[in-house]
C-alpha cells in the first residue's frame, strides 16, 4: 500500500514538473503557451505593451502569472478536436480563446480598457481574455484539421473574463 502511494506521488510530481497532462499536448507546447501568455501579461503589468504604436498603460496591480490546468486542457481539447473555429456553448464559468492559422489574431490590442460590444466586434474577439486581470489558470487543446492543412488552438481560462462594461485590467492611474 505504501509503495502505491509513493508511486502515485512520484507520478503526480513528474507530471507537474513536466508541465504535461496525462494524454495531453506535449510539454514543450504547454511551456510555450504558458511562457507567451505570462510574458504578455507581465508586459501589460509593467506598461511595456505597445499596440499599433500606442503604449498601453501599466496595470495598477500585477496581473498574476497563469498556471496550467489539466481540466481546462481536456475541455479545450474537445473544442479544438471539433475542427471548427466556433466557441463552445457548454463552457461554464470559463473564458475561451481560439486561434487558427487563418485567423487574424497575430496582433493583439484594443483601444479601450473597458470591455464593450464594439470592442468585441472590432476583431479583438476573446483575445482580451489573455489579459483579464483576475484570470489565474489556462488549459489549451491543439488539433490538426482538414487533412493536417489547418491547425486550431483552443484555450480556456479560469477565472473567466470579458464581462460587458468591466475593465480588462485596471491601469495604475485608474480608468479614465
Amino acid at each position: 500500500m505504501m509503495i502505491r502511494a509513493w508511486l502515485a506521488i512520484v507520478l503526480l510530481a513528474s507530471a507537474l514538473y513536466a508541465l504535461q497532462c496525462p494524454g495531453g499536448i506535449p510539454a514543450a507546447e504547454v511551456k510555450a503557451i504558458l511562457k507567451s501568455h505570462n510574458v504578455f501579461r507581465d508586459n501589460i503589468s509593467k506598461g511595456k505593451y505597445i499596440v499599433k504604436g500606442k503604449k498601453m498603460p501599466a496595470a495598477k496591480r500585477k496581473l498574476p502569472a497563469l498556471k496550467y490546468d489539466c481540466g481546462l486542457e481536456t475541455a479545450a481539447q474537445a473544442v479544438a478536436s471539433e475542427c471548427r473555429n466556433v466557441h463552445s456553448s457548454n463552457r461554464h464559468y470559463v473564458g475561451e480563446n481560439l486561434w487558427s492559422k487563418s485567423a487574424s489574431s497575430e496582433e493583439y490590442g484594443w483601444p479601450s480598457l473597458t470591455f464593450t460590444l464594439d470592442l468585441f466586434y472590432s476583431g479583438v474577439d476573446h483575445a482580451t481574455q489573455m489579459a483579464w486581470q483576475n484570470t489565474t489558470a489556462i488549459g489549451c487543446g491543439i488539433a490538426l484539421c482538414n487533412e493536417k492543412k489547418w491547425a486550431i488552438v483552443a484555450c480556456q481560462y479560469n477565472i473567466t473574463g470579458n464581462f460587458l462594461g468591466a475593465p480588462i485590467y485596471v491601469p495604475k492611474g485608474g480608468l479614465v
